[in-house]
């Protein structure tokens, strides 16, 4: 039986050789259309080993995971490291079968399949080899010889018209490709020790064939770091890459989607410096490569860009083929879309380099000096001049700033005195009031506004306006105008799109702050009214919220150079006790360490001065007359005591007398308790 009829056999014969190569290769997915691949493991999930349906006989294999695609003969070649004299003499013993030596005209042919060297004529039963790749310690084949037999042939008529078809001369020549007259191929160097081999006769089911026993190598792959070299596309096949170059680009070629990888370790021990262009295959696998390339290349950190040059067909080649012009306009834009987002990155890393200067060294100390020479850290009164006076003028900025009390002690109604009075002075203001609705924080702001023109009128009796008298709406109206000339143009109470959600809460005032700072304003303070309402996600705790809306709130402080002043709730031993330490909030002790300026509302005044008594014990008026205390101030003020009077109806706070509070401080130089 003659040589060819052999070979003919063994292909034939495939399916009940394959299970014979490995373990892996008996395990058949997808009933009997696939196989585990003998070569890189795939095929579980139906991407392994396959009738290639480009094949003309149905002998012919293709692998979607390595890419491989040949008959059995070449994959049993590159499972076992073997010549192709030595895989087919064991195969032909496989099918039991003798083959003849190859023909002295067949050993002088410029192809490599058919090395003489080691083949035995008369082989004596041979054992089975097990598959294996070749070790690492073996030397390289070396295939400069063949090459430049090979490159002898290029410019026969039969290679230089199929070059011409695909358009890609000029650039094939120069990279050194040649042709094989045997095998009728275009072969493509990848370095001295792989190449990549492109039949030319369409009646060949093996279009693409690896050289014997070597995984084929990346093409131009020096293109990565010439140093003259800006932008590199990725393609798939060298064909595709030959395209690129022909139109001016630098190209490198995967010539295997498992290649991939390959490219992305080389990329890790050894940056480009380059933007890579992906255009791989416009199918399946070439989108998966893509897909591959895109999150490693992200990984790494190497600029990249993702191109659609193909136009609608396989392949960049198939694209220039097409409309040559088309596809070089394509190339041309994609190229310097490339340049300019570079560019765009390299401005974004020198400003930021700037700012990083900026933040270090010399220059740290002299933007700083330049910043506290302008009103960027101005303090921000809160009209209450006895607390000013220990915290150094007012609120400072940048800072995460806490009041705590016992239930109707009246912290809301400090809050809105507080901000209301900076909405007066200029300052822009965002209140979050969680319990209450807007018309309820309004009726409280107007009755304020009312006793401080001189009339009294409750919350309560302005917010039943359809009962009101005549003098009743006067006083109303009166205070409205007042609120709406002096207060509403920098107060914002509320607003319907906020909820209690802390995400929807933080994305609304960062909105605001852009929206501000982009009109040239400060952004503006924000009061949180109160901490323990705020909600979270899914699964998540109250004590996680909490420390979650700490670093948030905190970090937008900083940001945008303003305060962030949020009301908690005091433990129950704090309620019960009347008075308060830092340690008063409930489920706060991610703020008790964050906060720069921790206050709290107390009856500490009272539970002294009315001789010991117990909180529960204090009459209405007597709960009236109650301390805040600064517990925390990071920046001074610690244990600074100012008391205020408090008057629920109208919601107004004045403060105590100046000489009560000089009494107070003679009794305590003098060693006694004050109210003693």
């Amino acid at each position: 039986m003659n040589r060819d009829s052999i070979k003919e056999e063994i292909r034939e014969s495939w399916a009940r050789i394959l299970p014979t190569m490995t373990e892996e290769a008996k395990q058949k997915v997808n009933g009997e259309k696939s196989y585990i691949c003998p070569l890189c493991g795939h095929g579980k999930n139906g991407d392994g080993l396959t009738v290639n349906p480009r094949s003309r006989d149905g002998n012919g294999l293709k692998c979607f995971g390595c890419g491989f695609s040949g008959d059995i003969i070449d994959l049993y070649q590159q499972a076992t490291g073997t010549d192709y004299n030595e895989a087919l003499s064991l195969l032909a013993y496989e099918i039991g079968r003798r083959i003849d030596p190859p023909s002295e005209r067949a050993r002088k042919a410029p192809s490599c399949d058919f090395s003489s060297e080691g083949y035995d004529s008369s082989p004596s039963e041979p054992q089975k080899v097990k598959p294996r790749p070749p070790a690492a310690s073996e030397a390289k084949a070396d295939f400069s010889a063949y090459y430049a037999e090979c490159q002898d042939r290029i410019e026969d008529e039969e290679p230089l018209s199929y070059l011409k078809a695909r358009e890609v001369i000029g650039p094939a020549i120069a990279y050194g490709a040649g042709y094989d007259p045997k095998e009728r191929r275009i072969v493509i160097p990848c370095g001295s020790s792989s190449y990549i081999a492109r039949s030319i006769d369409d009646s060949n089911p093996i279009r693409y064939k690896n050289p014997k026993g070597a995984r084929v190598e990346i093409f131009n792959e020096g293109a990565l770091y010439a140093q003259d070299v800006q932008e590199v596309y990725i393609t798939e096949g060298a064909f595709d890459a030959l395209s690129l170059i022909e139109v001016s680009a630098e190209a490198i070629a995967l010539n295997s989607v498992s290649n991939a990888r390959i490219l992305l370790e080389k990329l890790e021990q050894k940056p480009t410096a380059a933007t890579l262009i992906l255009c791989l295959d416009n199918d399946d696998a070439g989108r998966n490569a893509t897909a591959t390339l895109s999150a490693g290349l992200s990984k790494l950190g190497l600029p990249f860009v993702v191109a659609n040059i193909c136009a609608g067909h396989k392949d960049p080649n198939a694209a220039l083929i097409a409309d040559r012009s088309a596809f070089y306009e394509t190339v041309r834009r994609t190229t310097e879309d490339a340049r300019e987002q570079r560019e765009r990155a390299k401005e974004t890393a020198q400003q930021e380099e700037r700012e990083r200067q900026q933040r270090t060294g010399a220059q740290m100390v002299e933007s700083f000096l330049e910043a506290v020479r302008t009103r960027k850290y101005e303090p921000i009164p809160t009209g209450i001049t006895d607390i000013d006076r220990a915290i150094g003028g007012g609120f400072i900025r940048q800072q995460l700033i806490l009041l705590g009390a016992a239930p109707g002690t009246g912290k809301t109604a400090l809050a809105q005195w507080l901000f209301e009075n900076m909405a007066k002075d200029g300052t822009a203001c965002l209140y979050l009031n969680l319990e209450m609705s807007r018309e309820q924080m309004l009726a409280r702001s107007l009755a304020r506004i009312a006793a401080q023109q001189g009339d009294k009128i409750k919350v309560t009796e302005i917010l039943q306006g359809y009962k009101w008298d005549a003098a009743q709406q006067i006083i109303v109206e009166s205070a409205a105008e007042t609120y709406k000339k002096t207060i509403a143009p920098r107060m914002i109470y509320n607003p319907e799109e906020v909820t209690a959600d802390l995400d929807c809460i933080m994305e609304y005032i960062e909105t605001e702050a852009r929206r501000a700072e982009a009109a040239g304003f400060p952004a503006p303070v924000v009061v949180l009214d109160y901490l323990q309402i705020v909600r979270g996600r899914d699964r998540e705790d109250d004590s996680a919220v909490i420390k979650r809306a700490v670093a948030a709130l905190k970090k937008y402080a900083i940001n945008h150079n303003t305060i962030v002043f949020v009301i908690i709730a005091h433990n129950r031993a704090a309620n019960k006790s009347g008075d308060v330490t830092m340690e008063a909030g409930r489920d706060t002790s991610a703020l008790e360490y964050s906060a720069d300026l921790q206050m709290g509302l107390a009856f500490s005044l009272c539970l002294d001065k009315y001789g010991g008594k117990n909180k529960d014990d204090l009459t209405t008026e007597e709960k009236r007359q109650l301390t805040l205390r600064i517990t925390k101030g990071r920046f001074g003020g610690s244990g600074t005591d100012v008391n205020l009077y408090f008057n629920g109806e109208t919601m107004t706070y004045t403060q105590m007398a100046q000489d009560f509070r000089e009494e107070e401080e003679t009794r305590r130089k003098a060693g006694r308790r004050p109210g003693k």
